[in-house]
């Protein structure tokens, strides 16, 4: 075999393995994209079915255009009283009894963080549960 054929067998051969694995990769990370952005949306879906009337006044108070900075809220009765100067949200445990499980299960899929300064639970939303809050 000459070294001409030889070389054009190699850079040809490197080529076609370098384009399938390109191909490869880019289709397997566009299925992985799709997957993911399916799994998200079943994961809101089953949140929204679990705690339906706790996730649709998150969705009023998160729409509300006065309140579009807020990001805390607190977990509390409706008989007590929060003193705070910034705005935040409040949810009553004497309104929602499933509250407790519904802030669990939320804190656990990472849509809120707990930020308690002190004897009153306090959470925080993060930017893509707000956005899952604001879709239509």
């Amino acid at each position: 075999m000459d070294p001409f054929t030889l070389v054009v067998g190699f850079v040809v051969g490197a080529f076609t393995g370098a384009a399938g694995h390109y191909l490869g990769a880019k289709y397997t990370d566009k299925r992985r994209i799709k997957e993911s952005s399916s799994n998200r949306q079943a994961q809101w879906d089953e949140v929204k079915n679990r705690f339906p009337a706790i996730i649709a006044e998150m969705m009023e108070d998160a729409k509300h255009p006065e309140l579009q900075g807020v990001r805390e809220f607190f977990v509390k009765s409706s008989r007590t009283s929060v003193n705070r100067d910034e705005p935040c949200f409040e949810y009553h445990t004497d309104v929602h009894e499933d509250i407790g499980p519904a802030v669990s299960y939320l804190e656990e899929l990472g849509y809120i963080e707990d930020v308690t300064p002190g004897n009153c639970p306090m959470y925080r939303m993060k930017e893509h549960f707000i956005d899952l809050l604001r879709q239509r």
